[in-house]
């Protein structure tokens, strides 16, 4: 037996002294009556101790342990089928289950089974015991992953796992245009999908099902925020101009980029053409990516630009074998390549061709996916294209072709921007989401998003990187410090249930349920009862009635 008295209240001690009080008052009072008998003073005297006890034993809440049968419910998620039901019945021998409309909290242990149900529900439950089994629907995604934010160029990368009902292909769309796809089996399908993020700003793409454009349904809309590569100054050392380095510049001229297009055409005769220039002394600065052939390995240039943590990136290659030795020999790279095929040329998809030959993997070596390109970092950053010409795709108006190739090329070239913020998808609204912030500027403590500020807590591992949470309390797009934003799913009270939310918000509580579980001491999980209140009302009126009804019997 255990009282329930919180001691370290000071009311709990007058209570207690104001108690101690009454009985001294009582057997004082009762004692002191000269106009009782014996017996009589020993009547009033138990009735009067019997009241004090009541009083003393509700103050104190007794309680004790009980051996009691553990209880089970079954609590089905509005979205399961009753044949999902009658399996889950059948396997754990039960014949009652509830909804959440008709379940009432009392039970030892619950298993929920599916995801929808109401929040206010699942903070009831924090007593009992919880097992959770999902309910997987056909034809609909039980997870997804994607990056929220991405840099132009860089490869998006979208994970997740899907219940197929029959064979049939699986879709990611940009508009009409199909970047990637999988065809599924019937059963569980695990699907990762890449491409390069092109655009700029608020981008989106389209997860489909089907294998028609008639025939098709969209599982979720993937929106995610592109933000653009920093300018950057970039120099072609060539021998002599040609179509590839001329509508290569174009295109960079365009982007925004300083571009110089220096060209030797004779002995001690060159040429240099400028795009972009800001100034006089531009062109007398390391530039950040310069653009050459292997014949101009050697160049000094290039070695004062690895030097100085900049990056070189070979284009026109003729022999692999050859180009590579000497790239490695002037630059200190590790480039190795092994010929596949006997044809001069072997076509890479959207009308590419490049030269029969792969690049050995190497521990610093980062491939550009998708393409036959790759990138080596060493105390700079050297790149070798195996592509043979890319200009025919501008020239036949696919420019956006064009722009996916050179744009993630350019992001393996490219450092690692300041406040660069990394943030898993999808988010939801009310749902706690880890932010991480890398390479801070000025040492950052917090960080903005919308309408909520995030304390940043860096890594003792890396001081480079630190890490926020954040309940995001509006649904859509959030600014993040007025240059990036995220997106933010409902529900906004437009939306429909969302699935995937529905799921984040189980795992969220079942988490909290866990942690809850471990710090609670193994008296909290005793069986134990008490009195209720209607037993000790009616056990004081019976005793002030005997204290009423004593002093008038003769």
């Amino acid at each position: 037996m255990h009282s329930t008295v919180n001691w370290t209240s000071p009311i709990s001690w007058l209570i207690s002294l104001a108690l101690l009080a009454l009985l001294v008052i009582q057997i004082w009072l009762i004692a002191r009556n000269e106009s009782l008998s014996v017996t009589r003073k020993w009547v009033r005297g138990i009735l009067n101790g019997l009241l004090w006890l009541l009083l003393a034993g509700y103050f104190l809440q007794i309680q004790w342990p009980v051996d009691r049968a553990n209880t089970h419910a079954l609590l089905l998620g509005d979205e399961v089928p009753s044949g999902f039901v009658r399996q889950i019945k059948d396997s754990l021998h039960l014949s009652k289950s509830f909804t959440s409309r008709n379940f009432k909290p009392k039970y030892d242990s619950v298993t929920l089974v599916g995801q929808q149900f109401p929040v206010e529900l699942l903070t009831q439950l924090s007593g009992a015991a919880i097992r959770w089994v999902p309910y997987n629907a056909p034809d609909a995604l039980q997870t997804i992953h994607w990056k929220g934010i991405v840099r132009q160029g860089e490869i998006q990368r979208v994970t997740g796992l899907l219940t197929s009902s029959k064979e049939q292909w699986l879709r990611l769309r940009f508009g009409s245009k199909t970047l990637d796809s999988l065809l599924l089996h019937e059963g569980s399908n695990p699907f990762v999908f890449q491409f390069p993020a092109f655009g700029r700003g608020h981008s989106q793409v389209e997860l489909v099902l089907g294998g028609t454009a008639r025939n098709t349904t969209a599982l979720d809309t993937l929106r995610f925020y592109t933000r653009p590569t920093n300018p950057l100054t970039v120099q072609f050392l060539l021998n002599s101009p040609d179509f590839e380095s001329k509508t290569l510049a174009d295109w960079l001229g365009k982007h925004g980029h300083t571009v110089t297009v220096s060209a030797t055409l004779s002995k001690n005769i060159g040429s240099s053409l400028s795009i972009n220039q800001s100034g006089k002394g531009a062109a007398k600065t390391t530039p950040d990516l310069i653009i050459t052939e292997p014949s101009d390995a050697a160049n000094p240039i290039l070695r004062k630009a690895v030097a100085d943590g900049k990056a070189v990136l070979f284009i026109n290659l003729t022999s692999p074998e050859a180009d590579s030795r000497a790239i490695n020999q002037a630059l200190g790279s590790r480039w190795q390549v092994r010929k596949f095929s006997n044809e001069p040329q072997v076509p890479v998809g959207n009308g590419l061709n490049a030269l029969p030959y792969r690049f050995a993997d190497q521990p610093t070596q980062f491939a550009v996916s998708g393409y036959p390109v790759a990138v080596q970092r060493t105390t700079g950053r050297v790149g070798v294209s195996l592509l043979s010409e890319t200009y025919p795709l501008s020239l036949s108006g696919d420019s956006i072709a064009y722009s996916r190739i050179w744009t993630a090329i350019l992001a393996r070239l490219s450092t690692s921007n300041q406040n660069s913020v990394q943030v898993d998808a999808p988010i939801y609204r009310h749902i706690r989401q880890p932010i991480t912030v890398n390479n801070p500027a000025n040492r950052l403590t917090t960080l903005r998003i919308g309408q909520d500020t995030l304390r940043l807590a860096y890594s003792p591992l890396n001081e480079r990187s630190a890490t926020g949470q954040s309940s995001f309390n509006q649904a859509g797009w959030q600014p993040v410090q007025d240059s990036l934003a995220l997106y933010v799913g409902g529900p906004d009270g437009t939306q429909t249930r969302d699935p995937l939310r529905d799921r984040q918000v189980v795992q969220q509580f079942l988490r909290a349920h866990e942690r809850a579980q471990l710090v609670r001491s193994p008296t909290d999980q005793t069986q134990t009862a008490s009195l209720p209140n209607s037993t000790w009302l009616v056990l004081l009126l019976v005793c002030f009635t005997a204290l009423w009804v004593e002093p008038k019997m003769r």
